[in-house]
This record gives structure tokens, C-alpha cells and sequence, in this order.
């Protein structure tokens, strides 16, 4: 199933640590200015170049290694690549254009140290590769990678240059409870992704708000359905199993349990509240379901419809009674000429003019075409003019027919009883 985009008013889950949140001065050159204060803790003696002609200006490192009998200097053109809001890899292309060697030799250094905020490409990688003094090329080559850099800035001692230039990330951080603490000692040992879904598995069973008792302290049956619930939907990916569990949760503490899975698992929330529409038997639950569906994601208007399907006529009523009531009147007002309450006003008076609709009844109902039909009773306010002198003031009763779907909202027909004029 495609979720679809939380309503921009959420919070999102992302990754551990999210470069696109990445702060700068100067528009552009956050990764660089992060860069050089990493390298600079690290004993690198970061420098600047001038900028050239395009604004632009080059990062070297300085490195001196040091070994029993020989000591060497390395000079480090720094090149960053920050594709985080694209989340391309950087490939052959994004390399210098007068090659990787040239570019080392122009600005009088022997190291290239790429840098980006995602990954590098297969062929990109074996390029460097092949330039570096230890395959028997003449330079030096090294990555940094999200991963590197995430490990560098998880460090304790590199905490302020987190809440300095990923302040969202350093919060979400400070968040995270004494197991997932845990987990973070082994970064080293772990891919980003890998170590992000080891940290979205053992969440559910940390002293997080996800457990049944701290979302529901108030019944302990309960509290053990959510738990099983978060186990189906996170851990074991069983959307149907959860839906299942869900009818022996009071539904108070399914209420509870919506709202803290949209603030923390907003896709998975979709999924199961989705799932909910169309499987659940308790119409409490699926009216609230949609409802919630509704007010916080913004949803294909095919699956809006579908989803809508599933409700019953109270709960229909209940969503989109003000929309078509709305909707009756001012189509009748605005274009009365469409239907045959126009014809039967018109012959009442030399001037029949349409005052207001008033909607007496309502009712709504499903269709596995995918329609949503409705259909009631109403009465219209008509002013009668005879000429200029007499005019006459009169209310007739009437009907209603209509549906809307995914293409939009349509009145079939309306009809009013004049019959009392003429008694």
C-alpha cells in the first residue's frame, strides 16, 4: 500500500540523524562548515582556499602521520557532497571534471576525502579506489559517507556540533530511552539504515509510550491488546493480525492508541487505521478510523471514497452532512434553471424569485459502484411578484436526490409540491 503524505502540520519519523534538516549561514555550505569543525576536532588543521570566480572555494585537511622511522604530511582537498534532499548517491559525475588527480595536483595536495550526506556510487567508489597509494595508485582516497558522518556526530564528545547544525535530529536524539542507548554502543558495527531499523524494532519494548500500560493504565486486558497490536504492526509487519486483536480493545483505549501511533508511526498508523475501514465489525471503530484518517493525511480522493464506503449511513451523515447541505443550496440558488423546481416556481408568478433552501432530512448511503448517494426532504422560500404592485411570500415543500464520488459532488434531482398554492 502507498501512504500517502502526512498533512504538513505532523511530525514525521526519519531517520536517525536527518541531513536534509542540515543549518547553515550561508545558504548551501552547511555540510562544508560541519565538515571542517569534524575535521578540526579530529586534529586536521582545516584551511580554506579563496573563493574563485564562481563564489566558490575549496577545504583541505592536513594530516601528519608519524611512524618508527618516517614521518609523512598529507594534504586533504576536501570535496562535499550533500544530496540528502535528493537522497542521490554521488556517482563518476559529481567528481571533478578535470579528473580526481588533476584537481589534487592543481591545488598542490596528495589526498582527496569526498564527503556526502548519502552514499557513493558502485563506479564511483572503484574510481577512487583505483587512484588510491595502496591499490598502486599515486594519491591518496578516502569516504565519508552518512554513515560516517552519523557515527562521528553520535560520539559524545561531538553532541554541541549535533545540536548546533541538526538541531531536530540532536532532539529527537535526547529522546531516545536507556534500551535504544543501548543499541546506539554498537553503531560502529552497523550500517545507518540497519542500525535505524534495529532502533525502530526495540522501541516498542523500551520503557517508550508505546507500552499497552503507559498508553492504557486503565485495564490491563486492554493494555494487553495494544501491546500485541504495536508487536503486529511493527515487529511482525501483520497489518490483518493487529485489525483482529483490535476487537477486544475497549474503545477508549483504541482512541488512545491512534493518537500515539499517528505522533510516532505515522505510515504504519495509516496502514492499520486503513485497514480498520475496511475489515473492522464495530462501526464506533471505523467511523473514528476514517475520521482520523481524514483530518491528518492528505489522501488520494479515490481511496477518500473508498474508505467512505465502508461507514454507515449515520456516520456518513455525520462527515459530510454540512458539505452537501451546503452544496444542495447553493446549486439551487445558483443554477435553479437545471431542475424541475425551477419549472414549477416559474408558472406560480411573473417573477418567482428563489429566496433560500432550507434542508429538512438528510440520508446517505453506499454503493459498491463506489458512489455515496443521498437523498431527503427540504423546503424553499420563494418571493411571488405579480407586476409591480402585489407581491406574496410562500414556503413549498420538496425533495432531494444526489451522490458525489472521486470525480465530485452531483444533485440528480430536486423537486417542490406546489399543490397548496392552488388550494
Amino acid at each position: 500500500m502507498v501512504v500517502p503524505q502526512i498533512k504538513p502540520s505532523m511530525n514525521r519519523e526519519g531517520k536517525l540523524i536527518d541531513f536534509t534538516e542540515l543549518l547553515s549561514a550561508v545558504p548551501g555550505e552547511g555540510l562544508e562548515e560541519l565538515v571542517r569543525q569534524i575535521g578540526r576536532r579530529k586534529g586536521l588543521s582545516p584551511a580554506w582556499s579563496g573563493r574563485g570566480a564562481d563564489g566558490g572555494r575549496d577545504l583541505f585537511f592536513t594530516e601528519s602521520l608519524s611512524g618508527p622511522l618516517s614521518r609523512e604530511r598529507i594534504r586533504w582537498l576536501v570535496s562535499c557532497k550533500d544530496k540528502a534532499k535528493s537522497n542521490a548517491s554521488v556517482t563518476e559525475k559529481d567528481l571533478p571534471e578535470t579528473g580526481v588527480r588533476d584537481k589534487v595536483t592543481q591545488h598542490k595536495a596528495n589526498g582527496f576525502l569526498l564527503v556526502t550526506t548519502t552514499t557513493v556510487s558502485t563506479a564511483a567508489k572503484e574510481l577512487l579506489d583505483q587512484l588510491d597509494k595502496s591499490n598502486g595508485g599515486d594519491i591518496y582516497t578516502l569516504v565519508w559517507d552518512s554513515s560516517e558522518i552519523t557515527a562521528m556526530l553520535l560520539e559524545p564528545s561531538n553532541q554541541d556540533l549535533l545540536k548546533q547544525f541538526l538541531p531536530q535530529s540532536y532532539e529527537r536524539l535526547k529522546g531516545l530511552t536507556t534500551l535504544e542507548g543501548a543499541v546506539l554502543a554498537f553503531r560502529d558495527q552497523l550500517p545507518e539504515e540497519v542500525l535505524a531499523d534495529v532502533m525502530r524494532l526495540v522501541r516498542p519494548y523500551s520503557d517508550s509510550p508505546l507500552r499497552g500500560l503507559v498508553i492504557w493504565p486503565h485495564d490491563t486486558a486492554s493494555a494487553t491488546s495494544i501491546d500485541l497490536i504495536i508487536r503486529s504492526l511493527l515487529i511482525d509487519k501483520d497489518t490483518n493480525k493487529a485489525v483482529s486483536v483490535t476487537e477486544s480493545i475497549e474503545y477508549e483505549a483504541f482512541v488512545a492508541l491512534a493518537d500515539k501511533l499517528l505522533e510516532q508511526y505515522p505510515n504504519e498508523c495509516y496502514n492499520y487505521l486503513a485497514a480498520l475501514v475496511c475489515n473492522h465489525k464495530d462501526t464506533s471503530i471505523i467511523f473514528n478510523s476514517a475520521q482520523i484518517l481524514f483530518d491528518n493525511y492528505e489522501i488520494p480522493q479515490s481511496d477518500y471514497i473508498k474508505f467512505a464506503t465502508h461507514l454507515d449511513g449515520e456516520a456518513l451523515t455525520d462527515l459530510y452532512g454540512g458539505e452537501i447541505m451546503l452544496f444542495i443550496q447553493n446549486t439551487l440558488q445558483h443554477n435553479p434553471s437545471d431542475y424541475e423546481t425551477h419549472d414549477s416556481l416559474d408558472v406560480l408568478s411573473s417573477a418567482t424569485i428563489l429566496d433560500g433552501v432550507s434542508i429538512l432530512s438528510l440520508h446517505m448511503e453506499s454503493y459498491s459502484s463506489g458512489r455515496i448517494g443521498f437523498y431527503g426532504e427540504m423546503e424553499v422560500d420563494v418571493t411571488l411578484q405579480y407586476g409591480s404592485e402585489l407581491t406574496r411570500y410562500a414556503v413549498f415543500p420538496g425533495e432531494f436526490e444526489g451522490y458525489f464520488d472521486e470525480h465530485g459532488m452531483y444533485l440528480i434531482s430536486a423537486t417542490v409540491d406546489t399543490s397548496s398554492f392552488y388550494e
